[in-house]
């Protein structure tokens, strides 16, 4: 039985786990009913036998966890490809390999194995370590961590794509273009994927989700609502978002927010900094399987950045959502993909 492998280096616990991992994973093993799903996890804290049932939940995939040291370097992914090197070994005739990041990449690339090989380009590893410290004193330390990722990207992305079995996926035009200009990857093993881009709901569906949720919250008919989907972190402009609703509202009552988001807390102070009505906004934490449901009761997505090269070639996961039920992207051209949409 062939095997389609997925190997992870950011864990099972990153946000996007099921959207980009589980589901595209299904969708393969859909069109390949002799095939099986394993995913190989690198982890720092065990995963339970009761936690990976409940993140997977389809009988055909099979999740492996091995242990993931603190990076320093390509000693702890070597570490990590002795680990992995028994367990492809058993499926070297059989299998095809997903690689999600370079990380990932790097190791599997240290097993010189003959199948074929995908390497998902996600974002830029150096340039966001290098923008997440960019608020603190850049010591020696920090220098050397972001030298040892650009030379892994570098790795990855030159000689190792020259291999006849490896090709890569990036997540827009702009990374693609990226890493051929900086790390000279060959133009012709580069494709920009749209295997996880979910489809778009019906509107006769999003329709019905609309009636459904803004009788649930009570938002009223005639309103017009800007959804925010996602985290509070610095880079995903929290304060900047909700400060355009504030002025979107003082223009037209009828305005509401509806944020959906894990960090609610965060969203609730931000808010109380101005006078808004209870009756304007909605703060709520919904699961994955809810969220195009939630989404359907808007007529904008907010999606904000900071002008930096990590955002411009990304592909935010929450515009190809905002995409699939028909909704307006409000942004501030700092993603190049946008201008696709």
């Amino acid at each position: 039985m062939k095997q389609r492998i997925v190997v992870l280096y950011d864990g099972v616990h990153n946000p996007v786990f099921e959207s980009q991992v589980i589901e595209p994973l299904i969708k393969q093993l859909d069109q390949h009913p002799d095939a099986q799903g394993i995913i190989i996890s690198f982890e720092r804290t065990l995963i339970s036998q009761k936690e990976q049932q409940s993140l997977i939940t389809d009988p055909r995939i099979r999740l492996i966890t091995l242990r993931k040291l603190p990076f320093l370097g390509s000693l702890s992914l070597r570490h990590a490809a002795r680990q992995l090197a028994p367990i492809m070994q058993k499926h070297i005739h059989t299998a095809t390999i997903t690689c999600r990041g370079p990380m990932a990449a790097w190791i599997v690339g240290q097993l010189n194995l003959p199948i074929p090989c995908i390497v998902q380009a996600r974002g830029l590893a150096a340039q966001e370590y290098r923008y997440a410290h960019s608020s603190k004193i850049i010591g020696w330390l920090h220098r050397i961590r972001t030298w040892q990722y650009e030379q892994i990207e570098q790795w990855v992305y030159g000689a190792y794509t020259r291999n006849a079995n490896v090709t890569i996926h990036t997540v827009s035009k702009a990374l693609r273009s990226y890493l051929i200009t900086t790390f000279n990857a060959p133009a012709d093993k580069i494709m920009v994927a749209d295997h996880d881009v979910p489809a778009a709901i019906s509107p006769a569906q999003r329709s019905a989700w609309r009636t459904e949720i803004r009788k649930q919250i009570k938002i009223p008919n005639n309103a017009y609502v800007y959804v925010y989907n996602g985290s509070a972190k610095p880079w995903q402009c929290p304060q900047e978002t909700v400060q355009f609703f504030v002025r979107e509202y003082q223009k037209n009552q009828s305005a509401f927010l509806l944020v959906l988001t894990q960090d609610t807390g965060t969203f609730k102070t931000l808010i109380k900094r101005y006078a808004l009505p209870p009756s304007s906004f909605y703060i709520t934490r919904v699961a994955h399987t809810e969220i195009y449901r939630y989404l359907a009761a808007a007529d904008a997505g907010m999606l904000l950045r900071e002008p930096h090269i990590i955002n411009w070639v990304s592909r935010p996961t929450k515009a190809l959502e905002y995409h699939a039920v028909g909704l307006k992207i409000i942004h501030n051209n700092t993603i190049s993909m946008l201008k696709d949409i």
